[in-house]
């Protein structure tokens, strides 16, 4: 081989390795875009409070760091000046510092937060804000993707209850709530300590999805008589709740007592009354 091929060869071989080098660099502008998902919020006081419709926005700086912001309608707006990028094996890493504002109509307070984000891609998503000022410390998890149903009907429902049976109609008690926490594998528990009447407990209510918002069905067992003198009964519940979360209806049905007796938690207060 000759003089003059060995360095054409030796040239190639720079160039080559110059525009790979130049391709596999990794940049913020490979994963620039806005996320859309949902956000659990956990703190001293809760767990897993799930937001959904939330997104998150990252854009590259001049200087090749990352700006992360994320306005939340339920958490505040939370913004990173200058994360720092990482690559490994395709999956993006960031981390960095900011703040977050919150607080009620115009008093707001800034609190600093820390931020870390892996990203898989613009569609498999996890980025994490830890604010350490807010409620014993407040970390908030956003993931990509549709809230699982579990999660997001997850809490408190407050309203009033309507029992009904073959011997009486429209009995109403009002400032009723009822509780659902979420299961592993997907259902929820309920659990409506009545006021008035008693307590019914679901462990795995099902959740089906409509046009309009959820379904719920589950079954239980609960303990009705007079005084110490009671009884356990086989009782359903359905529920319906709509998207948003604020019209629902929980009613609880038990056949063997006074003749069918329905029980039903509904948002809102009771309907007047005739005295």
């Amino acid at each position: 081989m000759n003089l003059k091929t060995t360095l054409s060869l030796g040239v190639i071989t720079l160039c080559a390795v110059a525009c790979n080098d130049s391709e596999e660099t990794p940049k913020v502008a490979d994963i620039a875009a806005t996320y859309n998902g949902y956000s659990l919020a956990s703190c001293t006081y809760f767990q897993n409070s799930c937001s959904a419709d939330e997104s998150i926005v990252i854009t590259e700086n001049t200087d090749g760091s990352a700006l992360v912001t994320f306005s939340s309608d339920t958490w505040g707006t939370f913004t990173i000046n200058n994360a720092q990028m990482s690559e490994n094996a395709g999956v993006y890493t960031l981390t960095g510092d900011g703040q977050t504002e919150k607080g009620m109509g115009d008093k707001k307070s800034a609190y600093d937060c820390t931020c870390s984000a892996v990203i898989k891609s613009k569609t498999d998503a996890q980025i994490t804000f830890n604010v350490a000022g807010v409620m014993g410390g407040l970390t908030l998890d956003f993931f990509t993707g549709k809230a699982p149903a579990h999660l997001l009907l997850a809490g408190t429902y407050k309203g009033y209850s309507d029992a009904d049976c073959s011997y009486f109609q429209d009995r109403y008690t009002d400032d009723e709530s009822l509780k659902m926490t979420a299961n592993e594998d997907g259902t929820l528990a309920v659990m409506f300590e009545s006021a008035t009447w008693c307590t019914f407990s679901v462990a795995s209510a099902t959740i089906s999805e409509t046009a309009d918002g959820y379904l719920l069905n589950g079954t239980g067992r609960v303990s009705m008589g007079m005084g110490n003198v009671t009884s356990d009964y086989d009782f359903t519940m359905e529920a319906s709740i709509d998207a948003s979360k604020e019209n629902y209806s929980f009613s609880f049905n038990v056949p063997a007592v006074m003749g069918g007796l329905t029980l039903t938690l509904a948002s809102g207060t009771a309907p007047a009354t005739e005295q």
